[in-house]
């Protein structure tokens, strides 16, 4: 007995830890704002996707350099002509409810993508797939005609679902795929728990839980990981604090030149803003200088437009509108609006946005506009741009994961493009949309045509562009094997390789 007890008392606390001989180790990651969904066919906004990689895989990933890795596909070839691409799938890759992983679930995700009785958010990417054809159970053809070369980096953003529960499963609430964790539970605007898949086919994860947190104030996001109640964060930092942060012994500052842009978006379905005139106004109202110097601390740059001037495709003739109140007001005196309007303006929870709205709500003020600003939990605001009322004026978002110039303008400024929020059109403009998809990436008639796009799209002024992103995660020093990703979405899909010493 005196050999049994103590024994039977070390199980005991073993037990309580998680498991007999292994305490369960939890890594708790906090992002920005909630996830408006886990149904990758579904969603478009980073903070869901960022959850979603780390249960469901794409056949290829981006690097951090923007090359491909393979993932679901262990190689993939192009025809002659590069219409067909071949991939061939990783063997034994089970999901999570235990069917095997076949060229059948590929055809499936693709097809149920482009079905237009369907409602996904990410067709635009895929529309010139003329046809999926499996050859057998590891390999699949997928066919473009006419040929899209962006086609790879859009297939590196498809999230693969199985097909014998594709259409009957509830994915917000049970979310199935292949990924190195599974869905546990989900308490909307207080935690996501993934657990680590025993049966994953790569490497299984060095913890054994996630838990997501989502808090949206960059202080009591910033407090609760100083105290150590959060082992890492990616997205907004406290400007302020980045360099303090940065000479802190014990915590990790990790940062990267971001694919986005933050913009103020206009509905062109309001009369008013449907003026040209109006929206250069407007353009002319946005400090962006300032707000980038003070309020996000020299963390970015200055927007200009929807292509970063670091891009080799970026034109720098486009039409630019710098900060200028009194050109504002004579725009706004041109379109017969010189006594002033009202009109309102939505944004989320992010700190940082509802400082740029209020910053635009006292400039407008200066020249007789009146503008209601309204702060949203991210959830509803998504809802409010993308749902069928399209109930704004206003509003301030940002857009991410600009890997390619087809990715940062295709959706959002054709007449019909998914990401379309609000009812913009240039003929011109969806012509040569069309024609960039076609031309070799990097050729001189590549170049020319997205910058011809920029030109139009300056000139018409969909979006008032307000600061280039940059990337920046925060990381305690118990925590190794992480660090930030240029494409937002995909910063945690190899969370499963971090390992955590505490």
């Amino acid at each position: 007995m005196s050999i049994r007890r103590p024994f039977l008392a070390l199980a005991c606390v073993l037990l309580l830890l998680g498991g007999i001989g292994f305490a369960q180790t939890r890594l708790v990651v906090s992002t920005v704002a909630e996830a408006s969904g886990l149904d990758p066919r579904l969603v478009s906004d980073v903070y869901s996707f960022q959850r979603i990689y780390t249960m469901m895989e794409p056949l290829v990933v981006f690097e951090k350099d923007l090359g491909y890795r393979p993932r679901l596909a262990t190689d993939w070839s192009f025809s002659e002509d590069g219409s067909v691409i071949t991939f061939n799938l990783r063997e034994g890759v089970p999901f999570h409810h235990g069917k095997p992983l076949t060229a059948e679930d590929v055809k499936y995700t693709i097809e149920w993508v482009l079905d237009e009785d369907n409602p996904s958010l990410i067709r635009n990417l895929y529309i010139n797939i003329s046809e999926v054809e499996v050859i057998d159970d590891l390999t699949v053809q997928i066919t473009v005609d006419p040929t899209n070369v962006w086609i790879m980096n859009s297939l590196a953003r498809l999230h693969i679902l199985p097909a014998d529960i594709g259409d009957t499963n509830d994915w917000n609430t049970n979310p199935i795929g292949t990924g190195p964790f599974r869905f546990v539970e989900w308490v909307r605007d207080d935690r996501m728990l993934v657990r680590a898949y025993e049966e994953y086919w790569g490497e299984r994860g060095n913890v054994d839980e996630v838990l997501f947190r989502p808090i949206i104030e960059d202080g009591t996001r910033l407090l609760s990981f100083e105290a150590g109640e959060i082992d890492l964060f990616h997205g907004q930092v406290t400007p302020a604090e980045v360099p303090r942060l940065e000479d802190t012994e014990g915590i990790v500052v990790t940062r990267a030149t971001g694919l986005g842009h933050a913009y103020l978006g206009f509905n062109f379905r309001n009369d008013t803003l449907a003026n040209a005139l109006v929206r250069q106004a407007f353009a002319h109202l946005i400090p962006s200088e300032a707000i980038v110097a003070r309020v996000l601390n020299g963390i970015g740059t200055v927007g200009v437009g929807p292509i970063s001037p670091d891009s080799i495709y970026f034109a720098e003739d486009i039409p630019r509108y710098p900060y200028d109140p009194e050109r504002a007001a004579a725009l706004l005196a041109e379109a017969g609006l010189a006594d002033g309007f009202r009109i309102r303006l939505h944004t989320n929870e992010n700190p940082v946005r509802i400082q740029i709205a209020e910053i635009l709500q006292f400039e407008a003020s200066q020249v007789g506009i009146d503008i209601d600003v309204s702060i949203e939990e991210f959830g509803a605001f998504i809802d409010r741009i993308l749902g069928p009322e399209k109930d704004f004026d206003l509003y301030v978002l940002g857009w991410s994961g600009n890997v390619d110039p087809d990715y940062a303008t295709y959706g959002l400024f054709k007449t019909d493009g998914d990401n379309n929020y609000i009812a913009y059109g240039n003929p011109a403009v969806d012509v040569l949309l069309e024609l960039g998809r076609t031309l070799p990436p990097g050729s001189p008639e590549s170049i020319a045509t997205y910058q011809e796009i920029q030109r139009l799209l300056m000139a018409d002024l969909p979006f008032a562009f307000i600061n280039n992103s940059e990337e920046i995660g925060v990381v305690q020093s118990w925590v190794e094997g992480w660090s930030v990703h240029p494409y937002a979405s995909a910063t945690f899909q190899d969370l499963h390789l971090v390992t955590k010493e505490r």
